[in-house]
């Protein structure tokens, strides 16, 4: 599925796309307008929990990242 706009982890709008699966978290990954590179990705808590998971109240968002730095190496495990 896909949103019009979403804030990512460093609080700019962006296109995204998310899943849906009954009772999990959404999981959302979100795009630059422009170029459509992922810029980041987050969780958030869809639907009421059971038990313990209760606690988290819908919308709440569980996990973010941002993609920060992009770099290009000459070969496998090597770090910029």
């Amino acid at each position: 599925m896909t949103t019009p706009s979403e804030v990512d982890a460093l609080a700019a709008r962006a296109p995204a796309g998310r899943t849906d699966k009954a009772g999990a978290p959404s999981a959302e990954w979100i795009f630059d307008r422009k170029t459509l590179t992922l810029l980041g990705t987050r969780s958030v808590q869809v639907n009421p929990g059971t038990g313990e998971d209760a606690l988290i109240k819908p919308g709440t968002v569980l996990y973010t990242h941002a993609v920060m730095v992009r770099a290009f190496v000459d070969d496998i495990k090597a770090t910029p």
